[in-house]
């Protein structure tokens, strides 16, 4: 057979636990053995697929189409579950294979062998181009997992599970009560975890805090939607959680999560929109672009969000969500690193100050600058490192520096909050009554509002 290169969904099958029970009952795991490859290769052919060969305890299987393999798998797994002690898992990718002398060869089977381990006992693991297929086929029903750097291979892979009747994906819908959460939980509602940093350079990590932490801020302002603070949503960082689970803790109906890859002047995006009942992709997708698109990739994203949820923005909803920081790339790349090192605290602090008004001396304009210049000053004076009345004087300098509308907001959610401040710098009374429980009304407290509240003695 001369060789032939096509595009194939790849089935890669393995048993769990095989090795090991080798070397304690030798004749129960080849019975195993066989006793899957039969129900295997029964299925396989009777739904157009073609069985190709064995590895051990592996079997590799080709279909012409996404929906044809996944179909079969669940069929598979549904087989083997009447049969004790087999525990298959199974990994299927959509790509370009080389076919040759009835074998297949190159980075579609590489790929479907690497989602195998990614999967439960009686579990299946496919990639996102399988995803993409059978996305829209009311039988198949799939759960984000991750987007991982697999070995070997270039880009990272989307990694979704699919849903076989009640096998536990990670995200198993009978984990909670759903019926008492349906209750709970307000249906336009998010937590946006932070971005993955799937760069080579780990000194970006800045750079994937900072979207998530401004698509974070943009979504706030909105007002029929409930947003998870940032200091709720990030301490899930570098945490694997389950969907319902992070669901419940921050009563949020959708999680918005992804990755960040930047290279020189490119970055590439990637974001997926999942609903925590049921562990569902509600929407998914990746950018490509320029580093000079950032923004309009944050304002995609947002209105991508809206869309998803249903929900209409009102005209300055939108001037706020399409309006730019700043049009100097260098000064919002500065912030960026100085808000990162701010919210990591101790003498991250001064190092962040550092950032801010190295932002500023490339843009004087820029607010969110002067908004962490603000911060820096309330938290070194909470730790004591500078004494109120030199770090608040500073503060309120860069205070008054904010956004236009940043006094009414201030004011609408704590009515004292002058007389608080001044407090600090000897120029006015102490805090009235009620200024602790005003902040408790505020759905995301930003991080200036945060910083004056904790140094006025809260």
């Amino acid at each position: 057979m001369a060789p032939s290169r096509q595009l194939a969904a790849i089935m890669f099958t393995d048993i769990i636990g095989y090795n090991a029970l080798m070397e304690t009952d030798e004749q129960n795991a080849l019975g195993l053995l066989n006793k899957g490859r039969q129900i295997q290769q029964s299925l396989i052919e009777s739904h157009g697929g073609k069985w190709i060969k064995a590895f051990r305890d592996g079997d590799l299987a080709s279909f012409n189409t996404a929906t044809e393999a996944v179909q079969t798998a669940i069929l598979i797994q549904r087989q083997c579950k009447n049969t004790p002690g087999l525990d298959l898992r199974i990994g299927i990718h959509l790509g370009e294979v080389m076919f040759e002398n009835n074998d297949a060869v190159g980075d579609g089977v590489n790929i479907a062998t690497m989602l195998t381990g990614q999967a439960t006992a009686g579990g299946i693991c496919i990639s996102g181009s399988v995803h993409d297929n059978v996305a829209n086929k009311n039988s198949i029903s799939t759960v984000f997992l991750r987007e991982e750097k697999l070995k070997y291979v270039n880009d990272p892979v989307k990694i979704y599970q699919v849903i076989v009747d009640s096998v536990d994906v990670g995200y198993s819908t009978s984990s909670f009560n759903q019926e008492k959460r349906s209750t709970k939980l307000t249906g336009r509602s998010i937590a946006v975890l932070p971005f993955v940093n799937m760069s080579n350079d780990p000194e970006q990590e800045y750079f994937s805090d900072g979207m998530s932490e401004e698509i974070l801020n943009s979504l706030t302002h909105i007002k029929d939607l409930k947003v998870s603070g940032h200091t709720s949503s990030f301490q899930f960082k570098g945490k694997k959680i389950n969907l319902q689970e992070l669901g419940e803790k921050l009563n949020v109906s959708t999680v918005l999560e992804g990755s960040i890859r930047k290279q020189g002047n490119r970055v590439r995006i990637t974001v997926q929109l999942m609903d925590t009942m049921n562990g569902y992709n509600l929407w998914s997708e990746r950018y490509d672009r320029e580093i000079d698109d950032i923004f309009a990739i944050q304002d995609e994203i947002a209105l991508a969000i809206t869309e998803k949820l249903e929900i209409t923005l009102r005209e300055n909803e939108k001037a706020i969500l399409y309006k730019k920081p700043t049009a100097n790339h260098e000064a919002y790349d500065l912030y960026l690193k100085g808000r990162f090192y701010f919210n990591k605290r101790g003498g991250g602090i001064l190092k962040g100050l550092d950032y801010f008004e190295q932002a500023l001396k490339k843009d004087p304009e820029l607010t969110l600058a002067y908004a962490g210049m603000a911060d820096a000053y309330c938290m070194l004076s909470l730790y004591c490192v500078l004494p109120p009345h030199l770090a608040m004087p500073k503060a309120k300098i860069n205070m008054q520096k904010r956004p236009s509308n940043f006094n009414r907001l201030l004011q609408k959610h704590i009515p004292h909050w002058p007389s608080s401040v001044h407090s600090m710098t000897g120029t006015g009374q102490k805090p009235k009554k009620g200024f602790n429980m005003s902040l408790l009304s505020i759905p995301v407290i930003h991080p200036l509002i945060f910083g004056i509240a904790i140094t006025c003695h809260l």
